[in-house]
């Protein structure tokens, strides 16, 4: 978040001392962060984050627009300049797994220790190993969403503090949505997940169902959010926390309500009007 926003604060000249606080604060966290040693898992996160950094930079630059199209050409494009340096490097994706392993190999002791010490059984604690390894598995998949979170994060704040900001400020959420053509990637990521196929292909399919599912998840959210009205404080309150019972089921449905949204266009539905009478 902090990169970009640095960033898009530097490309509006910042006039005021607000702006011109944000920037210095943001650049340092950022170089600061950048400076930090780690394996390569954290290397990969560092790279991929400038290159994020960069190309949502120019695209805001060429083609300005308020839709959460440009954030996701972004990442895609930074994904792809980071598997061709890695391809330069010699860095397979084995050895990115091992790497992220190898970095969250110090969390899991400690983590494995305190939970000892707290009396958790020791089935709790191996499955947490397990959730740690599947962790490093679907990394580049958590990465691009990190990224796209990011990117929206600091495109928001940006027009929050910036007096004259370049480009529109983004779309609410209830309009969140995105090219249809991308239920094309959501159909070949599953095909790759389910049909045996070599190892790679695998986890490269099941890295971009993780992220897909996240948007036509995120995409449901917002049909859902539109139709639905104004909600009163308390009865959203009771949803959420029948959703954080039913997470799996309402993440489910939520994907499925993005995807349909695909073909039925729920948003944009001519309402019918009310009929006064019947017809004869």
């Amino acid at each position: 978040m902090f990169g970009p926003l640095a960033g898009l604060l530097l490309l509006s000249r910042p006039g005021t001392a607000r702006e011109w606080a944000w920037l210095v604060g943001a650049g340092v966290w950022s170089a600061l962060w950048l400076q930090q040693v780690g394996g390569l898992g954290a290397q990969v996160t560092r790279a991929g984050a400038v290159l994020v950094c960069g190309t949502f930079l120019a695209l805001t630059l060429w083609q300005p627009s308020n839709g959460v199209g440009r954030v996701l050409t972004a990442t895609a494009a930074a994904g792809a300049a980071l598997v061709a340096w890695m391809w330069h490097l010699g860095i397979g994706w084995s050895q990115l797994v091992s790497g992220v392993d190898h970095d969250l190999s110090a969390y899991q002791s400690t983590a494995r220790d305190q939970w000892r010490k707290a009396g958790a059984p020791e089935q709790l604690i191996s499955q947490m190993a397990g959730v740690l390894h599947s962790m490093s598995q679907l990394y580049p998949g958590l990465l691009a969403l990190a990224g796209i979170a990011g990117l929206r994060l600091a495109w928001t704040w940006y027009h929050r503090l910036a007096i004259h900001p370049v480009g529109p400020p983004p779309a609410p959420f209830r309009s969140f949505g995105f090219s249809d053509q991308l239920v094309w990637g959501w159909i070949a990521a599953l095909s790759l997940t389910l049909v045996p196929v070599p190892e790679p292909w695998r986890l490269a399919g099941a890295n971009l169902l993780l992220v897909l599912c996240v948007l036509y998840a995120a995409r449901g959210l917002a049909v859902f959010l539109a139709q639905s009205g104004r909600v009163a404080t308390p009865v959203a309150g009771v949803l959420l926390v029948i959703a954080l019972f039913l997470l799996p089921f309402v993440v489910g449905g939520l994907t499925l309500l993005g995807l349909a949204d695909t073909w039925l266009d729920f948003r944009h539905r001519p309402s019918t009007p009310a009929m006064k009478g019947f017809d004869r």
